[in-house]
């Protein structure tokens, strides 16, 4: 973002102490809307009313302050619930706080509470039980408010949105691989539609993996940032989150079988002289370890091959949504297959009949272990490269898709967006900062960012401009626009207004 040179005068020089606390308030609420705590409680500390300290009550719940958050609002002569259930917000952020410190009682007036208020309060309330629910230990309550956040109120900010896609990968079960690729692949794509995107600011998706890190779910943090690399564009942020749960393959679940299979080989065509009873015995020990044998350090069996079958991982290139038949027929493996076929079995029967020439004097053991070679290594990396090659066909159709849809949505951005919008992040943020609002009126540092007030020339509404919570990329927090003009005093009687 291009950011007007700092001035010597702060932004809101001039500006009465009302329309400074409107603007602070105005401003907090906004960040308060796209999760940014620390922000939204810098600007409502600027706020000194009652507003400010009800604003300051809910982020310190939501941080998981909740001792703190009840003394701010008692400072405020908050104290108590009526008996027959909260009246307003605050009372609210009352029974959460006390919930959240382990009043089972208090947290039953919350849940209780839901069926009865109003509806323009009720994002604030799941708010407020998420944050008393993960306080009082009761996790499996608040993953479902979270989710309920994220989908029925269409909510994809970082706090939310992570706390979701952490409860949403950590809820699978079974053991088809295809089926957890799926799951995780789901929640993958979550984070991917959220803006900023992850390889733009890769905040969210390290906030998701830490929950489920410190939720003992190690292996789900692996496969959700694997599969949020497979889905788009690299970065360094995103190569080193990646580098940093990334589990240790266990190379000997790959090499024992296939030893085994060579072995079995030999030993079959020197002890019946024939290779059959050999394979059939090397596949079964490569079926037995692909069953049994974790082949991940740190997964189980199932999170193993999932973690294996992300290679395979297939999307659709018009929704990028994951599709559930990870093994249809596709054009470049299937190629790859007919191709390795076409080489390795002719290849294989020409080495057999020559080999077992006597005249070549090829040991049998040797004959029998190039005869599998050929027969079983060429085909599976003819089809491995298929594989490969289609996976990176898929990823940059679906990158090309998402180019043009970010275009189609920057060209929206010189447009007026006050009518709609509290909140702008990322990179339309960006872009609706430099081509539509007004150059800023100087710099001032909010939470330690550096931040600078535009205004909009069409509704003369100001907005703050600062760095986004993870600082790659730009929040905009809409105000409201300068107060009205003040009648001048009418001139004293008889001087016509002349002194």
């Amino acid at each position: 973002m291009t950011r007007a040179p700092a001035s010597s005068s702060h932004p809101l020089d001039g500006a009465a102490g009302a329309d400074r606390r409107e603007l602070s308030s105005a401003w907090a609420l906004a960040a308060e809307d796209v999760d940014d705590v620390p922000l939204a409680a810098a600007l409502w500390s600027q706020v000194d009313d009652p507003r400010g300290t009800s604003g300051r009550a809910r982020l310190a719940l939501l941080a998981g302050d909740a001792a703190g958050a009840l003394a701010l609002l008692e400072t405020a002569g908050v104290a108590d619930v009526p008996a027959d259930g909260p009246r307003n917000v605050d009372h609210l952020v009352v029974l959460g706080c006390r919930a959240a410190l382990g009043r089972q009682d208090e947290l039953s007036r919350l849940v209780a509470a839901g069926s009865t208020l109003p509806a323009q309060v009720r994002l604030t309330y799941l708010y407020v039980l998420g944050a008393a629910a993960e306080g009082a230990g009761q996790q499996a309550l608040a993953d479902d408010v979270w989710l309920s956040v994220v989908a029925d109120h269409g909510v994809r900010t970082p706090h939310a949105l992570s706390r979701c896609v952490a409860a949403w990968v950590q809820g699978r079960r079974g053991t088809d691989p295809r089926a957890l690729v799926t799951r995780v692949a789901q929640g993958a794509h979550e984070l991917v539609g959220a803006v900023p995107r992850p390889w733009e600011d890769v905040a969210t998706l390290e906030a998701t993996t830490r929950l489920l890190v410190a939720r003992g779910d190690a292996a789900g943090a692996a496969l959700l940032t694997a599969a949020v690399c497979r889905l788009g564009p690299r970065s360094e942020a995103l190569d080193a989150l990646e580098a940093a749960h990334a589990p240790r393959r266990r190379i000997s679940q790959r090499v024992v079988p296939f030893l085994v299979l060579v072995v079995a080989l030999g030993l079959s065509m020197v002890l019946v002289r024939h290779g059959l009873p050999g394979m059939i015995l090397g596949a079964a020990a490569i079926r037995a370890s692909r069953r049994w044998w974790p082949p991940v350090h740190g997964m189980s069996v199932a999170d193993g091959r999932a973690w294996d079958a992300l290679v395979a991982l297939r999307f659709d290139e018009r929704s990028g949504q994951p599709q559930e038949n990870l093994t249809s027929l596709r054009l470049l493996p299937s190629l790859g297959a007919v191709c390795g076929l076409g080489v390795g079995v002719p290849l294989g029967v020409w080495w057999g009949q020559w080999a077992l020439d006597p005249v070549h004097g090829v040991p049998v053991q040797v004959a029998g272990v190039v005869f599998g070679l050929c027969w079983l290594v060429v085909p599976s990396l003819a089809v491995w490269a298929g594989v490969r090659a289609d996976r990176e066909r898929r990823r940059r159709a679906a990158a090309r898709t998402r180019a043009e849809v970010d275009a189609a949505e920057l060209e929206q951005a010189p447009t007026c967006r006050c009518w709609q919008v509290s909140a702008l992040v990322g990179r339309f943020a960006e872009r609706y900062a430099t081509s539509h609002l007004g150059v800023a009126t100087g710099v001032l540092p909010v939470a330690g960012r550096a931040a600078s007030v535009r205004v909009c020339p069409l509704s003369g509404m100001r907005w703050l401009a600062t760095a986004s919570l993870g600082g790659a990329g730009v929040v905009l927090l809409r105000g409201p626009g300068p107060g009205p003009v003040a009648p001048a005093a009418p001139a004293a009687p008889g001087t016509g207004g002349y002194i």
